[in-house]
């Protein structure tokens, strides 16, 4: 799979034909060369991909800052941060984004503040290979790249909202697979067992 394939895929999703490169001068590539690096990332940040989860030790930076007690570098090559750790392995759950935040430190260097020592942090970072990529995302992206092309390439605003909805689709089935793939057995207690061999 390359990143030509996936753009065949989206313009076969709009009836378009297909392309060889992403610089030749037709109109279908030249529309796909603007939008595939965008919502490559785009689509990398509205899921948390398995295939592009990382988790690494923070880099304290030596810089104060009132709202919190610690301040990391932000990793190269993260896009979206997810959840936070201790060194015992707490958690921050992603819905307590309260618990850090992202900003910058001077004119460009990105920072994550919080308030816990030794952190590590679980990120999405840039995947751009596209051997890597499932085939949840890659029906995304290819999805997603079809909203965006088709009012250029076909004037049709009915095939773009599809084309967005079939997008919002394939998220949908993500979630589910990640959630299946998390999926544990359940451990009841048995308290009859119990008290008997106790």
């Amino acid at each position: 799979m390359t990143n030509i394939d996936i753009c065949n895929m989206a313009l076969a999703h709009i009836a378009k034909g297909r392309i060889i490169s992403l610089d030749s001068q037709v109109e279908e590539a030249r529309q796909c060369k603007i939008y595939y690096e965008h919502l490559r990332k785009t689509v990398l940040t509205d899921f948390n991909w398995g295939f592009a989860k990382r988790i690494v030790p923070l880099a304290l930076l030596d810089v104060k800052v009132a709202s919190w007690d610690y301040v990391y570098a932000y990793p190269n090559q993260c896009i979206a941060a997810r959840l936070i750790f201790n060194k015992d392995g707490a958690k921050v759950r992603e819905f307590e984004k309260e618990k850090f935040d992202v900003f910058l430190v001077g004119d460009s260097t990105k920072a994550i503040g919080c308030d816990i020592a030794n952190a590590s942090l679980e990120y999405t970072y840039d995947a751009k290979e596209p051997d890597l990529y499932s085939a949840e995302f890659i029906e995304a992206l290819s999805r997603l790249l079809a909203s965006a092309i088709a009012i250029s390439l076909t004037g049709n605003a009915n095939l773009q909202a599809t084309q967005y909805q079939f997008y919002q689709v394939a998220l949908n089935k993500a979630r589910y697979a990640s959630a299946t793939e998390r999926e544990r057995k359940p451990m009841y207690p048995n308290t009859y067992g119990n008290a008997r061999f106790s």
